[in-house]
């Protein structure tokens, strides 16, 4: 069975959901079931959008061999903590809303339709600054998909 963690993306194979997740610390609630063997070659704008009051990650079209692909969910002024991911590059699409991005040193602010990149091992952050609920899509490779959450005290 994998379950996959709503905050961060996190997958885990397993018998049940881990207590915490490795990546967020997020509990055992914040899991849920995935069947990602279901091929899927289309995916509607109605199911990439949800309005939450709390940030969701949806794993998308799981099937594939090297590359990962997310939809981030976050309600106006929601900020996902500093993190990198030691193996992996990541492209960001923006779907709806307005995002604040550190990416390095570098912050960037982008909208509706812009792409960043993310490289590998470099630590980046994210923020709805808009004043709707904002939607990106997230994709990385090469799996597996590692993430490290950076305390600013490092």
């Amino acid at each position: 069975m994998k379950f996959i963690c709503s905050i961060c993306g996190y997958v885990h194979e397993g018998e049940s959901a881990p207590e915490y997740c490795p990546n967020c610390n997020a509990d055992r609630e914040k899991f849920e079931l995935i069947n990602i063997n279901d091929i899927r070659l289309k995916m509607k704008y109605s199911e990439k959008v949800e309005e939450l009051n709390s940030p969701k990650v949806n794993l998308l079209f799981g099937n594939y061999e090297s590359l990962q692909p997310f939809i981030y969910n976050l309600p106006a002024g929601t900020m996902v903590p500093l993190h990198k991911h030691p193996t992996t590059d990541e492209l960001f699409y923006i779907i709806e809303g307005r995002f604040k991005f550190k990416i390095g040193n570098t912050e960037i602010v982008a909208e509706k339709g812009d792409i960043l990149q993310g490289k590998m091992n470099i630590p980046h952050t994210f923020e709805n600054i808009s004043d709707i609920h904002g939607v990106f899509l997230s994709v990385k490779g090469p799996k597996p998909v590692d993430t490290e959450i950076i305390n600013k005290e490092e």
